[in-house]
């Protein structure tokens, strides 16, 4: 789930404060420019790029019982008695943006902390068809002492590419998740707002502007309370798939989770907070029920799970989301959408096409998205 500072675009650090900050307000004035332009009237959906299918990844032995195959991304292997799951290539990473792009997604959001590695973002930003969609970052979260200040240089670098997802009039997207580990991380919930803060003032330094960072939550509640105290833009989640009505542990119908999507967009909305609604592509997770450590982090072990949806009810959910920016353009300020998730096959949620339904996924959202009136707020 996570990556560390890729290496690809890794800035080339000057020896002086000032050189640096010049050459990034040359590149961000450059990328301007000639950068794609969001159109707020034009709603936007992305989502999560999770780069967990990596070489001897322990997550691929989830999906090997063969009731999980059906789970199976395109580039799963069966060869002499082998069997991975691995999308660490660059020529996997190109199919997933052909991919994206032919389903009508305009950004990927990539799971991103600086002290571990990952392979999501540097193999897309490395690919020659990297400009066929936009990309964000996922914030993590930062482990390492005093790393938060090469972070954010890192940041702003990414955030002057031309296809880094914008919103609101030119404001580069930031989701963060584990907000509530921010206070423990930078010291304090005070530090945790200063440390948005400064990446807000750097990235602004450079000619652009201040990031619109948003708070990943389970509980629009507490979300409004971290968006007070550590100045978060927005509400959003990283999924969201539980309820008072469904904490049994058994199987629910997708129609059900599109509700709770639907239940926790509103819930943020009566905050008085902006919010960038959720879609979850699926959940259920008894893939990885045999890993009882693993599995206390999910509200302390087992837990519902929900039919898999098919693709038109996976499409008509984000068609919801869509549609309830529209209504409510004071909440939905961003116009922007996130699903849950490209690739969280094990967890439940993807879009990416797999062994058993083939296309079948991005066929219907990309038939939502060439249907359904792309202007915005009215």
């Amino acid at each position: 789930m996570h990556a560390r500072l890729p290496a690809v675009v890794r800035p080339d650090y000057m020896t002086t404060r000032s050189r640096y900050i010049i050459s990034l307000i040359t590149i961000a004035s450059v990328y301007i420019s000639i950068g794609s332009a969001h159109d707020d009237n034009q709603p936007i959906a992305g989502a999560i790029y999770w780069p967990g299918w990596t070489e001897n990844s322990k997550w691929a032995n989830n999906l090997k019982p063969k009731e999980w195959n059906s789970r199976l991304p395109f580039y799963a292997k069966f060869s002499q008695g082998k069997f991975e799951v691995r999308s660490d290539n660059q020529a996997v990473m190109d199919q997933e943006i052909k991919y994206a792009k032919d389903a009508g997604l305009d950004y990927f959001a990539f799971d991103f902390s600086s002290d571990e590695k990952g392979t999501g973002l540097p193999l897309f930003l490395a690919s020659k068809y990297k400009d066929e969609i936009n990309f964000c970052v996922l914030l993590l979260g930062d482990n390492k002492k005093g790393a938060w200040p090469d972070t954010v240089k890192y940041l702003v670098r990414l955030f002057a590419e031309p296809t880094y997802q914008k919103v609101i009039g030119g404001r580069p997207l930031v989701f963060r998740y584990y907000v509530e580990r921010m206070a423990e991380e930078f010291g304090s919930a005070r530090a945790a707002r200063e440390a948005l803060d400064y990446l807000r003032s750097e990235t602004v330094k450079v000619g652009l502007k201040a990031p619109y960072i948003v708070a990943q939550m389970w509980n629009a509640q507490d979300g409004a309370k971290y968006a007070d105290t550590m100045g978060f833009d927005a509400l959003s989640a990283y999924s969201m798939s539980v309820d008072v009505e469904t904490f049994q542990e058994k199987e629910y119908p997708y129609s059900r989770l599109a509700k709770i999507n639907h239940d926790f967009w509103d819930a943020c909305k009566g905050t008085g907070k902006e919010v960038i609604p959720i879609v979850n592509a699926g959940w259920d997770v008894r893939p990885r029920w045999w890993d009882k450590d693993l599995m206390k982090l999910y509200n302390g072990g087992e837990q519902p799970w929900f039919t898999a949806p098919t693709p038109s009810e996976l499409a008509n959910n984000i068609r919801d989301a869509i549609q309830w920016n529209r209504q409510n353009p004071a909440a939905g300020r961003a116009n922007a959408v996130l699903i849950y998730a490209w690739n969280e096959s094990d967890e439940g949620g993807w879009l990416v096409p797999t062994v058993s339904e083939g296309t079948g996924r991005i066929d219907a959202i990309k038939k939502v998205m060439s249907e359904l009136p792309r202007t915005g707020h009215p």
